[in-house]
């Protein structure tokens, strides 16, 4: 499933072979133009992590089929779920690829797209004001109903095109996705309720452009810079300096020498934000690792990770390996934990450097 995948984000030594892997968050949740961090967390963690374990459950199903002896309203049923699966976990995260700003900036999604992708918005709609003029009001049909509006090139039509989807499952054959706009009532309705409208123009607010217009280039077959635009922002450039959730939760069921020592950073000002943490891992604030960093293990790896994977997680992987620590940022934070399903306890703060 990764086929699509810009971006690599981490070896593959401890993952299954058949695991469709959760991509992180790009996006800040509690740095967007009024699109809420409960909301956006929410539809990232049940309803694109629902559906990437839904597709591997899926997947393993049709593994273990005897296909000769199957009935063919089983494999039917199987097949079409696979497709519906499969489709929503790609659209939901060119969705999520698609918003936010850069680090702590917030998205400035009404500027001009850049030059080349303005250029061809404006060769294929007449101008970019045009494309979302129609690509608004398409979505905003939606309201009440279910489905998504997707900006996608055509190289058979030669254009760029609008196109209206349901089901996960509605596609131009050929086409290449670059922008998605979900339009299922889990997208909106915790911060907008029946304002579908609303939230159609909320999100336009926050599209990062800079992403789109990657995904453009490459849809035309232009290289682009994918790393720039899609490792999480402050996250190790090195793949070997990152791990994904479904390789840690391998890794942690091992029971040897080799399994990762947990360390949980999270910020003073975001300690609000959080309710659990992963078993056995101990909760510190960054700013204190020089304190206990020489009480860590050389001999085992060492996993950390913060909230979304972003630059807390990252500075403090590069200091330790700098320092010669076998260690390694959870691509994606235990937001992408949560998303893959993985077991979680409530936050323990009695290590915690400063806590009441």
């Amino acid at each position: 499933m990764d086929v699509q995948n810009p971006l690599s984000t981490s070896p593959r030594q401890f993952a299954a072979p058949a695991t469709v892997t959760v991509r992180p968050l790009l996006l800040k949740p509690q740095w967007m133009n009024g699109l809420s961090e409960r909301l956006l967390v929410s539809h990232y963690e049940n309803n694109y992590g629902g559906a990437v374990r839904r597709l591997n459950t899926i997947r393993a199903r049709l593994a273990a089929l005897d296909w000769a002896r199957t009935p063919v309203f089983e494999i039917n049923g199987l097949k079409r779920e696979e497709l519906i699966a499969a489709a929503s976990v790609v659209l939901h995260e060119i969705y999520f690829e698609s918003l936010g700003g850069h680090g702590d900036k917030p998205p400035t999604g009404l500027f001009e797209p850049p030059a080349e992708l303005a250029e061809a918005l404006e060769r294929d709609f007449g101008s970019v004001t045009t494309w979302r003029a129609e690509f608004t009001a398409m979505a905003k049909a939606l309201a009440g109903g279910s489905g998504w509006v997707i900006l996608a090139w055509s190289e058979r039509l030669g254009r760029l095109v609008n196109q209206w989807a349901a089901d996960h499952a509605h596609a131009l054959p050929g086409a290449v996705p670059i922008l998605a706009l979900d339009m299922y009532e889990h997208a909106y309705h915790l911060d907008f309720g029946a304002k579908a409208a609303a939230y159609v123009d909320q999100v336009m607010e926050n599209l990062n452009w800079e992403r789109i217009g990657a995904r453009y280039r490459r849809a035309i077959g232009e290289a682009a810079r994918v790393d720039e635009h899609f490792l999480p922002f402050g996250a190790p450039a090195q793949e070997e300096a990152r791990i994904s959730a479904e390789e840690l939760k391998t890794a942690l069921e091992s029971d040897d020498d080799r399994r990762p020592v947990l360390l949980d950073l999270c910020l003073p000002k975001d300690l609000p934000r959080r309710t659990d943490m992963l078993a056995g891992a101990s909760l510190h604030t960054p700013a204190a690792l020089p304190r206990w960093v020489e009480e860590l293990p050389r001999g085992r790896p060492i996993v950390v990770y913060c909230i979304c994977g972003f630059q807390v997680s990252g500075t403090a992987v590069t200091e330790l390996r700098q320092r010669g620590y076998d260690a390694r940022a959870l691509v994606g934070g235990i937001t992408a934990w949560h998303a893959i399903g993985g077991s979680t306890v409530p936050l323990d703060t009695s290590m915690y450097e400063g806590a009441p």
